[in-house]
């Protein structure tokens, strides 16, 4: 990936906040700073697109398990259950997720960084979505979430009338995806 435009301004997760712990009931020690998907992410591919995500020390993304390619040297990966605990995880579940999340993080020097790369095992394509451009939240069919940042919060939504439920196509249970 080619390197990422300096940034206008380093921007951080406020004092005191960690990444999400992981099933070991640690955190790391480090706040996680945001990912500038624009400059550190890019999508390649046809007919089953693959998205590769440059992470720099402090960045956590937050992905679907199951969806990691491959990782570079220095990416390390914690399983973590969902917001919510293990009721949050069967509410994943519901929504044709897994219980749990894969969180990547790089532990390299600064100044150097590791790469990423997520798909799916089905033919897909993948659109990126900003959803502070959406109010802060998109509802989507179930399984349509691929990664993120560790702050989008994935929960369960039931389709409004019975009609769209059942003649839709999508289902009663969509998922609903929130956050920055």
């Amino acid at each position: 990936l080619p390197p990422p435009p300096p940034p206008d301004s380093a921007a951080v997760v406020p004092s005191g906040e960690t990444s999400p712990q992981t099933t070991d009931g640690t955190a790391p020690s480090v706040p996680a700073v945001p990912i500038d998907f624009d400059g550190a992410s890019r999508v390649t591919g046809q007919e089953s697109q693959i998205l590769e995500v440059r992470l720099e020390p402090g960045n956590v993304l937050r992905a679907e398990s199951g969806a990691m390619l491959y990782m570079t040297t220095g990416v390390t990966m914690n399983a973590t259950l969902a917001e919510g605990g293990l009721s949050g995880g069967f509410k994943r579940v519901l929504t044709g997720q897994n219980l749990f999340l894969a969180d990547y993080g790089y532990e390299g020097r600064e100044g150097t960084s590791g790469t990423v790369a997520l798909g799916t095992d089905f033919p897909s394509k993948i659109v990126r979505l900003n959803l502070e451009e959406y109010g802060g939240k998109v509802v989507c069919q179930k399984g349509a979430y691929l990664a993120g940042s560790h702050t989008v919060d994935i929960e369960m939504e039931f389709a409004k009338k019975f009609t769209a439920g059942f003649f839709g196509g999508e289902g009663f249970v969509l998922q609903a995806l929130t956050g920055e």
